[in-house]
């Protein structure tokens, strides 16, 4: 997936979390970089998902050279253990950028007919991270 930014998200007035797009059966990363925001939602089980989060990674790297500030919100309806070490690498650079003085956050929305799976994960990941991590059930 390219780092592109859709223009019409520039001027839009509402919530970031908001403008989150995902067909929740795909894998889906998008970055705005204006909003300094990254989204992945869906399926983290898909046989691509390994290059969406090697370019997740980049964006975030480009991210923290260029801005000050980066929020990641994440809506995983299913997620594996590879996709798990990719989110801890993630948490890791993130973890980094807030050393450095980089006003970084996670948003982990979860599903409430999987809050009990998932609830679980989402305190392991909060553990690990040195800033903000918000959990979410919707």
């Amino acid at each position: 997936m390219n780092a592109q930014m859709t223009t019409s998200y520039d001027s839009y007035e509402t919530s970031p979390l908001q403008l989150v797009k995902s067909d929740l059966k795909y894998f889906n990363v998008q970055y705005l970089r204006t909003l300094n925001l990254i989204t992945a939602t869906g399926w983290s089980i898909t046989d691509d998902a390994w290059i969406k989060y090697y370019q997740l990674l980049a964006d975030i790297e480009s991210q923290m050279i260029h801005s000050d500030e980066l929020t990641v919100y994440f809506k995983l309806e299913l997620f594996n253990t590879s996709s798990a070490r990719y989110i801890l690498k993630i948490i890791n650079r993130l973890n980094k950028g807030h050393a450095n003085g980089k006003k970084v956050k996670i948003y982990w929305s979860t599903q409430v007919e999987n809050e009990a799976e998932t609830m679980d994960a989402s305190l392991e990941l909060s553990g690990l991270c040195d800033f903000p991590f918000e959990i979410y059930a919707c």
